[in-house]
């Protein structure tokens, strides 16, 4: 009898980079952003787009909405909830859910929304009117050290951010400071 192979461990990370690029992405492909800058680095991450930014006056079920969908995991699967299915939710709440820490910052052409989620909870919000020439979003965050069991590595984020890229050419993408470059026609 032979011994399993065992699986690499999970890369809670790239796991959350990737989920939350994916509503970057959306707004890219809206029409909606042009760039978007990625960070990665053990357990610390972070996403920022110049894109819309989440609604900061809008609220679900008598919570600021912004709070609701990085909170409220469930939402969609509670019973007896009439209220559409909040799909944007399920996704940022888990990201939210596996982190110590997440901060969220949403800038609108008048005002600037700040958010600090610790293991999970509101922490401290903070709603300025603040002009900005940028608007969209940046989510900066940590794993929860005890979630991560292996020293997380960048190899796996880049090479997915080139496939994203590779498919999505006229995006600006950054990571880790450096705008990645659209592989040529030739290029395999």
């Amino acid at each position: 009898m032979s011994a399993a192979t065992p699986e690499p461990p999970l890369d809670l990370t790239a796991i959350a980079v990737r989920a939350l690029m994916l509503y970057s992405l959306a707004e890219f492909q809206a029409g909606h952003v042009t760039t978007i800058r990625v960070t990665a680095e053990g357990t610390a991450f972070s996403i920022a787009d110049d894109g819309r930014g989440h609604p900061i006056d809008r609220t679900l079920e008598g919570t600021p909405y912004v709070t609701f969908i990085y909170t409220h995991f469930d939402y969609p699967f509670e019973s007896g909830r009439s209220a559409p299915i909040q799909l944007q939710g399920i996704g940022m709440s888990m990201v939210n859910a596996l982190c110590s820490e997440l901060s969220l910052t949403v800038r609108k052409r008048d005002e600037t929304l700040h958010l600090v989620f610790r293991d999970g909870q509101l922490h401290s919000r903070d709603r300025m009117a603040k002009p900005s020439t940028e608007t969209g979003i940046t989510v900066a965050a940590s794993i929860k050290p005890q979630l991560q069991s292996a020293a997380a590595g960048t190899r796996q984020i880049q090479e997915w951010l080139q496939g994203v890229l590779a498919v999505s050419p006229s995006l600006r993408l950054f990571f880790n400071g450096i705008e990645l470059q659209s592989p040529s026609p030739g290029d395999a």
